[in-house]
């Protein structure tokens, strides 16, 4: 009999406890970032949720069930960055003036009104996954470098790129910067 996907019944019962943290701590912030990441809502809701297959899938070969959320991690942000690389790019849409936002989709809200997110576009996938687990996702050097699998130094030096391209694009375009 294959196994199923896990249910709040299983959380509650203590089985796959590592799970049950990531569904009730990670993932509405595993979507935003996910949709940040990738500029899409259908795109973070994908990604989440091959995220979420992927582990449950090879949830025995978590050693440590306390770096559940660690390892989830790495896996949403390695599904995320393999989509943008198939892409060549984050696909950032111009939404127009005429567009009512007050209904639509919160990513799209976002897309349409921080540029910030416009000059990202210019990022290789690994600059815009540091950026915005920083800034969007809130963690810290340490936190992503843990999710990431990439070594502090790293981290560091990619949001510095980052933040350079950044500035550079915007000032370019003649945005303003805060």
């Amino acid at each position: 009999m294959a196994e199923q996907a896990p249910t709040a019944v299983t959380a509650a019962s203590g089985r796959s406890a590592g799970f049950a943290d990531i569904l009730d701590i990670e993932l509405d912030r595993a979507y935003r970032v996910a949709g940040h990441l990738l500029g899409d809502a259908c795109d973070a809701e994908d990604a989440v949720q091959d995220a979420l297959t992927q582990a449950w899938a090879a949830r025995r070969s978590l050693r440590n069930p306390e770096a559940a959320s660690a390892w989830f991690w790495r896996i949403l942000v390695n599904n995320c960055r393999s989509r943008l690389r198939r892409r060549r790019g984050p696909q950032v849409r111009d939404l127009g003036d005429d567009v009512d936002l007050a209904g639509d989709d919160p990513f799209e809200m976002s897309l349409a009104r921080d540029e910030v997110l416009r000059a990202m576009a210019n990022l290789s996938a690994d600059h815009r996954i540091a950026i915005v687990l920083r800034f969007w996702g809130d963690f810290t050097v340490p936190e992503i470098a843990r999710r990431t699998g990439a070594r502090e130094g790293t981290v560091k030096s990619r949001l510095h790129a980052a933040i350079g391209a950044l500035r550079r694009d915007m000032d370019a375009n003649g945005e303003a910067r805060r």
